[in-house]
């Protein structure tokens, strides 16, 4: 046999309230309607659930083994319903992004300030790594969305997700001050051969960026020091270990101590995007953050170079 949640609902009520007349209350319907369902549950079980003791009704010991179940049952619908609640009126909830780290600072910073001013409840958790990683979370739907630099690539092969433009630029030479590179209006594949070059592995989005504009220039590229992250080839560069062409997105924040950036040609648009799973629709406050990471994407596309 199987109860109803309903008929469930009865024997928690009577076994809380020791009366049919204050279950029917608790329940909102009336006494018969409460006596009858009990003693339909009593033939379906084969055993009574309740006893009349002293004018009022007392759990069986079969009702007593069940009632730890039932109160963890109707304890976990009362959570959904609170849940569903808290999504409704966005009192509660988890938006969980993953992004590449130079794109992190200076566009989701800002709006997860201003988003969590006006929704101070939703938590935001935040996963910096690489555009690879980033397309993997997404995929596999660990997170809600990625933010990416673009062109998203995996050994050649396109990486399969939503792809909807937030911010465009174009890569931009970094070099010491010191150099007399840093004295040029433009930087060419030709003026950086006889200079150690930090940049990054073809199967990472600059690294193909850069690969290819080499190529349009007829000049071999040839790394001295191959990294993964922007902020490792910028330190390298105003380190004076050698010259970086690197993304705009990371310089925003001012960072030019020690260092100029110099215009780059040919001239190499550079993306960043936002990564939304194929098969999944996005939760209502990750909805939220989207429009206000678009609206944060406009002005940031202000500041940006673009050549």
């Amino acid at each position: 046999m199987h109860l109803t949640v309903r008929q469930m609902e009865v024997i928690r009520a009577v076994s809380r309230h020791g009366s049919v007349g204050e279950a029917a209350s608790a329940l909102g319907v009336s006494q018969p309607a409460v006596s009858l369902m009990l003693r339909e549950c009593a033939l379906q079980a084969g055993f009574p659930f309740f006893v009349r003791k002293r004018g009022r009704l007392q759990a069986t010991r079969e009702t007593l083994e069940i009632m730890g179940e039932l109160n963890r049952l109707f304890d976990g619908i009362a959570r959904v319903n609170r849940l569903v609640g808290d999504m409704r009126t966005l009192t509660e909830g988890t938006i969980q992004i993953a992004t590449v780290p130079t794109i992190a600072e200076n566009l989701l910073t800002p709006t997860s300030v201003k988003f969590r001013e006006e929704w101070p409840q939703i938590q935001i958790s935040v996963i910096a790594t690489d555009n690879v990683s980033v397309s993997d979370h997404v995929f596999q739907e660990r997170v809600d969305f990625g933010i990416v630099l673009a062109p998203l690539s995996e050994d050649g092969r396109m990486i399969e997700g939503r792809l909807i433009d937030l911010c465009e630029a174009e890569l931009v030479c970094v070099v010491p001050e010191e150099s007399p590179l840093a004295r040029l209006p433009v930087l060419r594949p030709q003026d950086l051969a006889p200079y150690p070059l930090i940049s990054f592995n073809k199967n990472l989005p600059l690294g193909a960026l850069v690969e290819e504009s080499y190529r349009m220039a007829g000049v071999k590229r040839k790394i001295a020091l191959e990294v993964t992250l922007t902020a490792v080839a910028y330190s390298l560069a105003r380190s004076g270990a050698g010259v970086a062409i690197i993304d705009p997105f990371y310089l925003l924040t001012g960072r030019n101590q020690g260092v100029a950036t110099v215009r780059y040609e040919p001239r190499t648009p550079v993306k960043a995007q936002l990564l939304l799973p194929n098969n999944t629709s996005l939760s209502r406050p990750a909805q939220l953050f989207v429009a206000a990471l678009k609206k944060t994407a406009v002005a940031l596309n202000e500041r940006l170079p673009t050549g």
